[in-house]
């Protein structure tokens, strides 16, 4: 504890920076529609795995360390500051814009270096980042598991979920429920009493990945075989016993959702990722499951539509291998076939412009405009591809500008205008990936090849 205690408060020192001029304007090579204009790409920020913004202020998560940049000029970002440690893997940063406050999340599979130790805890830590050129540390909590932390109830509370330390083969990635924290002091964190989410695939307590939270409020959880989401606030009818009852980060009410044939933890890899439920889709559900290490378009990773007209009489909380429910999928959508695409890739992180228009990840597929306002009929009706993308995450900001998260080319942004679904783009020149993936676990596994 002694060394980690080191590395980790070591890290919260000023260092002297100043801009990096590297932000050329040059667009890359590779299959960019019309309607999309590159504007810069931050190569220091190679390994990027997550983003966020507090206002015009950007935090970068990398493999290396947290970095924040003014980008009030999307065009000429500006960096403010580090916190350099190595992260693994804070794969969805989260921050409370009101508090000034960043969650960084640990992966036990890769505590104090990217997926080379077995330290036996995940763990949150949180940063003080009110003077984004010097973000210090208040707190760090260990907790059983870690990959990804999500405010929830408006930061009162944060879940994690991820692996555990042991999760090396298959059957020991079950297990791996939500764990919640009690954030009105971000100093002193308490965990809440008992794991969340559990039992979600068929009865069964599998491994949780992440948490969205809607407009609502309500905190959608995505995992092996399931998506299915819950009151954090508020008195609601509980959709499992049918019962009134107050919801609290601790204790939330069971609301929507169920499972799925998509995201089942098999030999080939998958999980079902993250997930969106915007005001626009009502009764519907956009999520993706992630499969990787293949091109294979059938068996790849897919951005799928649920129908969640049936799931709020608890049925997807009820279910048993006996008696399984399943959600409804109305469509998937993968690169087979789109224009701009070479081959396939997972589905990854997206966000939505909140009018139906999401940007969507797909590695080395790059950025994929899609437009899911009918859950019916995804339609892709733009891209952004350069030939090098190995891309995690593309963020929407005010403006039409997208941040992209690539791991490879560090964060592109680019600028998003008419958009239309017919343009051909040519195919890629790449012949390789950038990182490698674990034989079963690509999905939560990849890794630099060197830093």
């Amino acid at each position: 504890m002694g060394r980690l205690r080191t590395l980790v408060l070591a890290a919260a020192v000023a260092l002297p920076l100043t801009a990096v001029p590297s932000h050329a304007a040059t667009p890359p090579a590779g299959a960019i529609s019309k309607g999309v204009t590159f504007l810069a790409n931050i190569p220091e920020l190679r390994t990027a795995i997550s983003l966020n913004f507090i206002g015009s202020t950007m935090f970068a998560s990398t493999v290396t360390g947290i970095y924040s940049y003014d980008v009030s000029n999307p065009a000429a970002p500006r960096l403010l500051g580090a916190l350099p440690q190595y992260i693994w893997e804070n794969e969805d940063v989260d921050v409370d814009a009101r508090r000034h406050l960043l969650f960084l999340s640990r992966d036990p599979l890769g505590f104090t270096s990217p997926a080379t130790t077995a330290f036996p805890y995940g763990a949150v830590q949180v940063i003080d980042v009110r003077n984004p050129s010097l973000m210090t540390q208040l707190s760090m909590t260990l907790l059983p598991g870690g990959h990804t932390t999500t405010c929830v109830d408006g930061c009162r509370y944060t879940w994690t979920a991820g692996p555990a330390a042991s999760a090396t083969d298959p059957k020991d990635w079950g297990g791996r429920p939500v764990y919640a924290l009690d954030m009105r002091d971000p100093r002193k964190p308490v965990q809440c009493p008992h794991a969340l989410d559990t039992d979600e695939n068929d009865g069964r307590t599998d491994y949780t990945h992440d948490v969205q939270v809607d407009a609502k409020g309500i905190a959608w959880v995505s995992g092996s075989g399931a998506v299915r989401g819950y009151w954090v606030s508020g008195t609601h009818r509980n959709a499992q016993t049918g019962r009134m009852q107050k919801a609290t980060g601790c204790d939330p009410v069971p609301y929507a959702g169920g499972g799925t044939d998509l995201g089942q933890l098999t030999s080939r890899g998958g999980v079902m990722h993250n997930s969106l439920h915007p005001r626009y889709l009502k009764d519907a559900i956009v999520a993706t499951e992630e499969v990787t290490g293949t091109s294979d378009c059938k068996a790849t990773g897919k951005l799928v539509s649920y129908d969640l007209s049936n799931t709020y009489g608890g049925a997807g909380f009820r279910s048993t291998p006996a008696r399984r429910f399943r959600m409804k999928p109305l469509d998937t959508w993968t690169p087979e076939k789109a224009a701009g695409a070479a081959a396939c890739d997972s589905a990854h992180y997206f966000s939505d412009r909140g009018d139906g228009l999401l940007a969507a990840a797909f590695y080395t597929q790059g950025t994929r405009f899609l437009d899911v306002r009918d859950p019916r009929n995804i339609r892709q009706v733009g891209f952004y591809r350069p030939d090098d993308a190995n891309t995690w995450a593309s963020y929407w900001r005010p403006g039409g500008y997208v941040f992209v998260a690539d791991f490879t080319r560090g964060v592109d942004v680019i600028r998003v205008g008419a958009l239309s679904n017919t343009v051909v783009a040519p195919t890629s020149r790449r012949t390789d990936r950038p990182n490698a993936a674990s034989a079963l676990f690509g999905w939560v596994c990849q890794r630099p090849k060197s830093l």
